[in-house]
């Protein structure tokens, strides 16, 4: 049994709305940007982090630039009201548009576009595929 000795954070009715979010690619070559606001769960990261590693043949180098700091609580079924909030279910991130989720280094071109077709479909999230080149142009 987890005992938690801070208090649960309340959730975000709405996220707020920005123009854009200034993400650049700081650590690999190819990254993942968030074209939408929106709400990213931590076990999707999870499975896209297994894709990648399992589509790279454990060559690359991940990182997550994603934190969940907003945790989901669900009080269980069949149960009465009041008594507090439930335990914690599961943690969100709440991603802004612009937002870099992920970075990749170590593979070639071709072996990251293939990354980011198995991947794409995964993300609850618009996104888009960028690389350092874009960047320099």
């Amino acid at each position: 049994m987890q005992i938690n000795i801070y208090k649960k954070k309340h959730k975000k009715n709405k996220i707020g709305e920005i123009k854009s979010y200034p993400g650049n690619i700081q650590f690999g070559i190819y990254g993942v940007k968030a074209m939408e606001t929106g709400v990213l769960l931590s076990k999707e990261i999870e499975t896209i982090r297994r894709v990648i590693s399992r589509v790279t043949k454990r060559v690359s180098k991940v990182w997550i630039r994603v934190f969940f700091y907003q945790p989901i609580t669900k009080k269980p079924l069949k149960s009465r009201m009041g008594k507090g909030v439930g335990p914690i279910k599961f943690w969100v991130a709440f991603i802004k548009k612009g937002m870099i989720l992920l970075e990749i280094s170590h593979i070639s071109n071709s072996l990251a576009l293939s990354v980011f077709k198995s991947i794409s479909s995964r993300f609850s999230l618009k996104i888009n595929f960028i690389s350092r080149e874009f960047y320099k142009k």
